[in-house]
């Protein structure tokens, strides 16, 4: 038989039965988190005063605050991301890097085309512990690389780290653990007679979804053949080669000046 009985708390010096407001609000241990909890709380609260003095929390505003938030609704914006061709005898490479923390296990892809959009090569691999910025570094030169054992004159780079392009392009202080890096991609680039490019992650979702394919299994994976691609990159070549845009959406940010 299955009698129920009333489970006892063990947290408690004293008999009391273990209710739902009893664990969370009436317990001492329930008590003593709730009154740390709220001392942070405070705290927050004389922060945001000091940093937003035209907030004024009031017991007779805040109903009216509360109203407001509920009635708020983000200014949402879009618009098209499209991936374009490179243009007649023209070779285009797209190259991600991703790390999963900041550092932490990292991977690189890149992804070469010819002027129908259709591959001729694409590769991914990890690359063990890295920052994001180093990732991305490495996938631009070993993608320069790839071009220059090639031979292929004049491809088009395309990342979707502006940080990194304006890094390449001079017009950014490199941090001194990218120094070497950067240089060798410049040195190549100026080799093939590359050009650097920028695209939304939205335009980039070939390299993307290549860089998410090892970053937890640390693999390397050259793929030479569209069928050996797997299906969800199929997909995004595909879109790809039919010019079909991808939405990229933002909220304005609001202004407290």
């Amino acid at each position: 038989m299955k009698t129920q009985i009333v489970s006892r708390c063990w947290c408690c010096s004293e008999t009391e039965e273990e209710t739902m407001t009893h664990v969370f609000l009436t317990a001492p241990i329930a008590n003593r988190l709730w009154r740390k909890f709220s001392n942070f709380a405070e705290e927050v609260r004389k922060l945001i005063k000091l940093k937003y003095p035209w907030i004024h929390i009031r017991k007779e505003t805040w109903p009216q605050i509360i109203t407001k938030l509920k009635e708020y609704k983000p200014k949402i914006h879009h618009h098209y991301v499209q991936w374009k061709k490179p243009g007649r005898n023209k070779v285009k490479c797209n190259t991600d890097g991703a790390a999963r923390g900041n550092p932490g296990a990292s991977s690189i892809s890149f992804v070469v085309r010819d002027e129908e959009g259709d591959l001729i090569y694409a590769r991914a691999k990890g690359i063990g512990i890295a920052t994001n910025m180093e990732a991305e570094a490495l996938a631009l030169l070993e993608a320069v690389w790839y071009c220059q054992e090639k031979d292929l004159k004049e491809p088009i780079i395309e990342t979707d780290s502006l940080v990194l392009k304006k890094m390449v392009d001079n017009q950014w202080k490199i941090p001194w653990e990218l120094v070497e890096r950067i240089e060798e991609i410049r040195k190549v680039i100026r080799s093939i007679n590359a050009s650097i490019t920028h695209i939304f992650r939205e335009g980039n979702c070939v390299a993307d979804s290549l860089v998410n394919e090892v970053v937890e299994s640390q693999e390397t994976k050259c793929y030479y053949l569209f069928q050996e691609l797997p299906s969800i990159i199929r997909k995004h070549l595909n879109m790809d080669k039919s010019q079909i845009p991808n939405i990229r959406m933002k909220t304005r940010k609001i202004s407290t000046q």
